[in-house]
């Protein structure tokens, strides 16, 4: 597998416009040290491998991301298209909330964008060719794996009449 050229840094002006604000008349503390508190509660989604659901503007698509050898180095993955044997690669960035995710469906070169955001365990934005001539926006939603396996792998059934034993 070929790692994809990574050249996008996101900026976000608010927060950096919001961690340089004093606090305010009632002493509330700055915007950015509330969200980094909201954030610490809540499992941060992509914190740690996650299989995401939904639709890529009319296609029904199943994501799986995973953050890099570390969440600071960004986060990778696949998706594929229900109905469709191709996977394609994904690799990109997290900032705060936003996500920026390049794609390829040959390993090498970049075949899209995807910008969304999350919040909670949905992510949501817009996915863009990689000329920019079209636009589709998707929406993806973290399903609990585990529980998606389990309900589609049917009981152990038990034999309805005993073992065969070996003649003595």
């Amino acid at each position: 597998m070929s790692v994809l050229p990574l050249g996008i840094l996101l900026l976000s002006g608010a927060a950096f416009a919001a961690g340089n604000e004093t606090a305010g008349a009632l002493g509330e503390p700055p915007a950015f040290e509330t969200a980094a508190k909201a954030a610490s509660a809540a499992p941060a989604l992509l914190a740690e491998p996650a299989v995401l659901r939904g639709t890529l503007g009319d296609l029904k698509i199943q994501v799986n991301l995973r953050p890099k050898a570390g969440l600071d180095e960004g986060i990778e993955g696949e998706y594929f298209v229900f109905g469709h044997s191709q996977k394609i690669l994904l690799a990109g960035e997290l900032e705060g909330d936003s996500v920026l995710l390049e794609e390829s469906e040959n390993g090498t070169d970049v075949s899209g964008q995807w910008d969304g955001k999350r919040t909670g365990n949905i992510i949501e934005g817009t996915w863009t060719s990689a000329d920019g001539s079209v636009s589709k926006p998707f929406i993806v939603k973290a399903i609990d794996a585990k529980a998606s396996v389990a309900k589609a792998t049917p009981p152990r059934m038990r034999p309805s009449r005993p073992p065969l034993r070996a003649p003595q």
